[in-house]
């Protein structure tokens, strides 16, 4: 079924692929490549080019509803490796009775910590705690089928299996 995605039934969290941080909400990099202005003979004003594969700092936030040990430990300074897991719900929007399917979503990253919001304390409210990271690389794979990863210590600008940092590949 291809259907279309209808909302996100939740995502856990892991460091290192083993140790369970729980349910947390994650904004995901905004993904901007980085440009060149062209001008000159032959064209009428300029063209700003996006250089392929090459992206400007990609940021990710994740928030968490209290403070705990595993949460904590994202803040040393050295590079840690998530991997978030969910479920897109999806409609199927030829079926007459509004056939749904859940689909597996996984973000892998490289990530290392930029700032720390502790959240606050308050009676019988969610601390809110915040944390921001650059991301080294990510990688997105719906269904196990992998769809994109950008790893930028490893010259990798992967899209449907195409790495648009290889020659050989795109041109």
């Amino acid at each position: 079924m291809n259907g279309f995605p209808v909302s996100l039934q939740g995502f856990s969290l892991y460091m290192n692929a083993l140790k369970e941080v729980g349910t947390v909400d994650v904004e995901l990099p905004n993904i901007q490549f980085m440009t060149d202005t062209v001008t000159g003979s032959g064209i009428a004003g300029e063209i700003e080019v996006p250089i392929a594969g090459l992206t400007k700092s990609m940021g990710m936030k994740i928030k968490k509803r209290a403070v705990n040990s595993q949460f904590t430990t994202l803040l040393a300074p050295i590079m840690h490796q998530l991997a978030f897991r969910g479920n897109l719900q999806m409609v199927d929007p030829g079926s007459p009775i509004g056939k749904t399917r859940n689909r597996k979503i996984r973000i892998m990253a490289k990530v290392t910590p930029k700032n720390k919001n502790l959240g606050k304390a308050e009676t019988a409210k969610a601390m809110d705690t915040e944390a921001e990271f650059e991301v080294i690389s990510i990688r997105i794979f719906i269904d196990e089928i992998e769809v994109l990863h950008i790893d930028k210590l490893n010259n990798k600008f992967v899209v449907d299996g195409i790495n648009y940092l290889e020659d050989d590949d795109f041109l």
